[in-house]
């Protein structure tokens, strides 16, 4: 395989095989490598696939960041992101928001609107005394801050899939891993 061709185009940027393949080869000399499949069988090739799809939707923030004037490198990021976050968010966009400098910024711009009903909050509570045993005047910023943490979440990933089908095509051999078209699609959503 040579590694000049295109593994996907995002917009108006190719994804190089090459870029890919520096990625895999990065991925392989760190912490993880012991971990990743063996090269040349069905999980390396959907190990590839899955490195594009971490690349497509990285390239798709950076156009967003580019379109809002954003800083490549901004003063600030999300403090940690924890495995319940990166669960609901699911693993792409997950793995975006931590390899990604700029994109907590792109999603803080994109979910800047994202506001939590009193009556849902009032609601969670209600629901939830065993996780906010307080009065609800108490209680009431935390639960809000949880409600609104995971709506913007929903509203980042959903806006991130959406955004990533209109501009992102993939080539022959870098589709999605659970594509049922190529040979190696192994796992299913």
């Amino acid at each position: 395989m040579t590694h000049t061709h295109a593994a996907a185009v995002v917009g108006d940027r190719t994804l190089t095989e090459a870029e890919v393949e520096a990625r895999v080869a990065a991925l392989r000399r760190g912490p993880l490598a012991p971990r990743l499949p063996r090269p040349g069988t069905a999980d390396a090739r959907n190990l590839r696939r899955w490195v594009v799809q971490v690349m497509t939707y990285e390239a798709v923030v950076e156009a967003e960041a580019a379109a809002l004037n954003l800083p490549s490198r901004p003063p600030f990021t999300m403090d940690g992101l924890r495995l319940v976050d990166a669960l609901r968010m699911g693993g792409v966009t997950a793995a975006v928001l931590a390899s990604l400098p700029v994109a907590p910024a792109v999603r803080a711009r994109i979910t800047a609107d994202v506001a939590v009903p009193e009556p849902a909050v009032r609601d969670y509570y209600a629901r939830n005394r065993d996780l906010h045993p307080g009065p609800f005047e108490a209680e009431r910023p935390a639960v809000e801050h949880e409600l609104h943490q995971a709506a913007a979440d929903r509203h980042f990933t959903l806006w991130l899939e959406r955004r990533h089908a209109e501009s992102v095509t993939l080539m022959p051999g870098y589709e999605h891993p659970a594509d049922p078209r190529h040979a190696d699609a192994t796992h299913r959503h």
